[in-house]
């Protein structure tokens, strides 16, 4: 049998990734029915040899499929990924330089389907993500289904719950395209949604907004200059919702908020 060398080389040969080749990485690949380190390493150098080119979708498919395979279904961390698997994958993913669509999908899965993740390894989806986001400049229903995979994940920092991490990166995505034409309908009330979590379903003031809660949001709405929509409809919804709300956030209310 060729060298995985030799078959990547084979498979490179014309510079994309069809349907066929795909069936062919598969079937060598899952001989076994296990994906060992040097087949991860093999599709991640598949990968950035076609990064960007008009490969087949069933190429993400597998790619996404394999490397969860490979440090989701280990004998030593299974369901887990660990320090040394967080480390491999964002040694391997910033290794060109870039996170494209294929490795974004699969910090997604890996978020969404983890028992638990290193704090680098969440931060560092969060970052590819928002990035990504911010990049083509709207917020579109496939990003914002990536967004609710991502921070409603079981492996997150505080599991289900938004924490500030979290929170921070939604609001850096707002800030960023706020204004801006093109977003999908879902953007507005995920948006409202995930900042509300993180607010008033807390451990520490559930269903109210304490000082600190409200010194924050009034610093993030008020960072870029301006109220826009969806902060205006996330203060409508903490007026109508909350319990209580102390510190000057109630006075702001009164004045941005009918």
């Amino acid at each position: 049998m060729e060298s995985l060398k030799e078959f990547a080389s084979e498979i490179l040969e014309d510079g994309v990734i069809d349907a066929e080749e795909v069936a062919k990485i598969k079937e060598r690949i899952y001989a076994d029915g296990v994906i060992d380190a040097e087949e991860a390493d093999f599709l991640f150098e598949l990968n950035d040899a076609v990064s960007g080119k008009e490969n087949d979708s069933s190429w993400t498919e597998l790619f996404v499929e394999a490397i969860s395979d490979y440090v989701l279904k280990d004998e030593k961390t299974p369901g887990v990924i660990d320090e040394d698997e967080s480390n491999y994958l964002i040694s391997k993913i910033k290794s060109d330089g870039v996170v494209d669509a294929t490795e974004l999908a699969l910090l997604v899965n890996l978020s969404a389907t983890s028992i638990s993740v290193p704090d680098n390894f969440n931060e560092f989806v969060l970052d590819s993500l928002k990035t990504t986001i911010i990049e083509d400049g709207i917020v579109d229903e496939e990003e914002v289904e990536m967004m609710k995979k991502v921070v409603y994940a079981s492996a997150g920092a505080s599991g289900s719950d938004i924490d500030r991490m979290e929170a921070n990166m939604i609001f850096d995505i707002n800030d960023a395209t706020s204004g801006k034409e093109g977003h999908h309908a879902s953007w507005k009330p995920f948006f409202v949604e995930a900042i509300s979590k993180h607010l008033l379903d807390d451990e520490a003031s559930p269903n109210e907004i304490d000082e600190d809660e409200g010194n924050w949001l009034i610093e993030r709405i008020e960072g870029d200059g301006e109220y826009d929509n969806n902060e205006k409809a996330l203060l409508s919804y903490i007026k109508e919702n909350a319990k209580k709300i102390d510190g000057k956030l109630k006075f702001k209310m009164d004045m941005f908020v009918s």
